[in-house]
């Protein structure tokens, strides 16, 4: 006895078919949602992680960590010091010459035609998982990592002074226009340089003054928690940055020009950050405007950036952690990036 087997029709699997990508379609944005809050949720975990390594520091030696070496540029950064609290002292057992005085002294890597040890290459090329965003992209430098943590340099620029440069009669939020003072900042960086670069051949950084503190004249000054008069529960320590892309030195954080953030301009600004004595590769997907030269009216800085919608990841002196907005006003923003500006304000403003 035959029995007779109907199929699908071509119409009736062209629907299935339909139905099917439609389902996709709803689920997908779903599916990158929580991929993104688990992303979001890993970075902050991170930059907790960093803020706190940054308390133990402080319990240790009486200060912050220093945001760069004593004379800047390449003889290592924060991310130094901070190795062995981080669960990486074998790491920080390898580099040497941090802080040098020297200019053919050992730097970050063997290729920087300096003589650098090969250990001070090893740890500038070790991926480092807690100090990377899982919403960026990993990106290197030849054979060195970027990473995405910086600290903060405060609210104007990398050279730690009002702007436009040595302009006066400002206010730490520029609320007045024109002139932007200087607020403080927990983390040392080119306060001393000649407002172009870090300081000059051979990067000797001056003999520091006569006086109770032995890091004055110095640049990466390191700071007392007695010096964030603002309160460390109002004041910015770490935020996010974007990788940059090729040769682009943003996230190296090897180096101070790329290990550090200011917060003159707001979260994912559209103005350009100023990678003076580094190399810049501007991008729109990810937007990241940049410029390798420093004027007058916007000096040596980079701003907070992130992938993350909306915002950027930071956390505060505290060791809490903060989702900042793209949309908080500038003014506000400023203000958490001061130590000692004395301003009043709400993030949730």
């Amino acid at each position: 006895m035959r029995t007779n087997r109907r199929g699908f029709t071509l119409i009736e699997l062209l629907v299935v078919i339909a139905i099917i990508a439609i389902l996709i379609g709803l689920l997908l944005p779903a599916v990158q949602k929580v991929r993104e809050a688990a992303a979001r949720s890993t970075c902050q975990n991170n930059m907790k992680q960093i803020a706190l390594a940054n308390m133990n520091y402080e319990s240790a030696y009486g200060t912050f960590l220093p945001g760069v070496g004593q004379n800047g540029c390449c003889w290592g950064t924060w991310m130094i010091p901070i190795l062995p609290y981080m669960e990486q002292e074998n790491l920080f057992r390898n580099y040497t010459n941090f802080g040098g005085l020297d200019y053919s002294g050992g730097r970050y890597g063997a290729d920087t035609g300096t003589g650098s040890p090969s250990g001070n290459n090893f740890v500038a090329s070790t991926k480092l998982k807690t100090f990377l965003c899982p919403s960026d992209t990993v990106q290197i430098w030849g054979t060195r990592t970027k990473h995405n943590y910086v600290l903060n340099a405060g609210n104007t620029t990398f050279f730690q002074t009002n702007l436009p440069l040595n302009c006066t009669g400002g206010t730490t939020t520029g609320s007045s226009g024109g002139c932007v003072s200087f607020g403080g900042a927990p983390f040392g960086w080119y306060e001393n340089s000649d407002q172009s670069g870090d300081s000059t051949v051979p990067y000797n950084g001056g003999a520091p003054p006569a006086g109770p503190d032995k890091n004055a004249g110095k640049m990466g000054r390191p700071r007392k928690v007695t010096d964030i008069t603002d309160g460390s529960s109002n004041t910015l320590a770490v935020s996010e940055l974007l990788a940059g892309r090729g040769d682009d030195l943003r996230g190296f954080t090897w180096w101070g020009g790329g290990a550090g953030f200011t917060t003159f301009s707001v979260p994912n600004t559209t103005e350009d950050d100023v990678i003076t004595g580094g190399i810049c590769v501007p991008t729109t997907n990810p937007r990241m405007p940049c410029t390798d030269v420093s004027t007058m009216t916007r000096a040596r800085l980079l701003s907070a950036r992130s992938l993350h919608t909306g915002g950027v990841n930071t956390s505060l002196c505290d060791g809490s952690v903060r989702f900042v907005r793209d949309s908080i006003s500038v003014q506000i923003w400023r203000a958490a990036g001061t130590s000692q500006g004395g301003e009043t304000f709400s993030f949730d403003n």
